[in-house]
């Protein structure tokens, strides 16, 4: 197997007492670096020309099993907006070998320093019906995103790159199936009934050109990432965009979670976002502070994002040989955009557990109003317990409607209360 790093579970505590779960990470045993081999292509294992692979779609991302060196099975988020697979986390009571490996040093989005990684070469990687070998695989040492928690299911990595170069993928968000074919053999038939649209692939990233309409009839042609590992509609830089106001119309947020950090920042719809021959109206936008985006500015080459809830209302077909990407609306495409009506932000300290806890809520918010503040666990939702419902079934409710009323039982410090949270559109 050549030089090897095992990597151990973390070892899990369970605080109830203040809805809190601590991870404290085991050591890595260090093997010396060696020079990282060629990476193969991920080809289909035997003379099929096509596979079917079933997903989760958890706030609007993707999540499909991947095995790593004969491991078992392992969620990972499909994310255009990375070159390589990441692997993050690993179950309680599991192992993972990775080989051939050396260190790094990591920036991106976020307020931090950024982080360390381990880079490992000569890997196997298998997904239904696909594999190869000579993968390359980057372990982040801290768990930053924690993405089980914030999912409500184990979340063990994130696959990119490797995937779209070596496939057309097409992602069915209302089926929840992912189509990988071979390349030239998508079927012309499906392909007539789709839009095209054209992609730059530059630094294995996939990039698309639109046109966005400000609240004050200003129009600006953007070029952004096609990031599905992105959950929300468009992130832009507002350094990169001269002339351009955030609308005023807008509430503080917390973004999200970047390499360097906490992701902060604005969110403020705009009045339309162009996309090919689709016209998308009313669209939220996150526009991040100056701090969280100072590296990704030195790249100099976009404006911003493009996210998984502008996706996830088409079925969507990434082409990289050909450039290009197939959109075809489905049933989500006219529906309204929403961005958290409830005005909290959900954690599930112990993914695949029904057990909801409140990590943010936004000031004036529904939320807020309704008493509601961090670290409060949720019993029941109108009169339906919560230990009956999964991550995904609450999510929806607080994103249900704007007007909506959902009589919550929330427990506080060994003490519970009940309250009614109103749902409101704040922008």
């Amino acid at each position: 197997m050549g030089n090897l790093v095992q990597i151990l579970p973390a070892v899990r505590c369970c605080l109830l007492l203040v809805f809190f779960c601590a991870w404290v990470a085991q050591p890595l045993v260090w093997a010396q670096k060696r020079p990282l081999m060629e990476e193969d292509s991920l080809v289909f294992s035997s003379s099929r020309k096509k596979v079917r692979i079933p997903f989760q779609l958890i706030h609007n991302l993707v999540i499909i099993p991947v095995q790593i060196n004969n491991s078992k099975p392992l969620n990972f988020v499909v994310d255009t907006g990375v070159d390589r697979t990441l692997l993050m986390e690993i179950g309680e009571f599991d192992t993972i070998s990775l080989n051939n490996v050396e260190r790094l040093s990591l920036r991106g989005l976020g307020k931090g320093t950024g982080i360390e990684a381990i880079l490992s070469s000569g890997n196997k990687m298998q997904l239904a019906g696909v594999e190869a070998n000579n993968q390359k695989v980057l372990m982040l040492e801290d768990n930053i995103f924690d993405l089980s928690a914030r999912l409500g299911v184990q979340v063990n990595g994130i696959i990119g790159y490797p995937l779209f170069k070596a496939f057309v993928v097409e992602l069915d968000y209302e089926a929840r199936i992912m189509t990988l074919y071979k390349p030239g053999t998508y079927p012309a038939r499906k392909a007539r009934k789709s839009a095209m649209v054209p992609l730059a692939i530059e630094g294995a990233k996939p990039y698309v050109q639109v046109e966005v309409e400000f609240p004050d009839g200003k129009k600006y042609p953007l070029r952004l990432i096609v990031d599905s590992g992105m959950s929300a509609c468009v992130l832009l830089y507002p350094p990169t965009l001269p002339g351009v106001k955030i609308p005023e119309k807008s509430i503080s947020a917390y973004l999200g979670r970047g390499l360097n950090g906490d992701i902060h920042g604005e969110i403020a719809r705009v009045e339309k976002l162009q996309l090919g021959e689709f016209t998308l109206r009313k669209p939220p936008a996150s526009f991040p502070d100056s701090m969280s985006i100072r590296y990704a500015l030195g790249l100099n080459n976009r404006n911003g994002n493009l996210g998984s809830d502008v996706l996830q209302r088409f079925r969507v077909v990434f082409d990289y040989q050909n450039s290009q990407m197939l959109l075809k609306p489905n049933t989500r495409f006219k529906k309204p955009f929403f961005y958290n009506l409830s005005g909290l932000e959900l954690y599930s300290p112990i993914p695949g557990l029904n057990f909801y806890t409140i990590a943010h809520v936004i000031p004036n918010s529904p939320a807020e109003k309704a008493g509601l503040e961090a670290g409060d666990a949720l019993i029941s939702i109108n009169g339906v317990k919560c230990l009956d419902k999964t991550f995904n079934e609450v999510l929806d409710l607080f994103q249900n409607h704007p007007g909506r009323k959902l009589q919550l039982k929330v427990s506080r410090q060994y003490k519970s209360f009940d309250t009614t949270l109103h749902l409101q559109d704040l922008i």
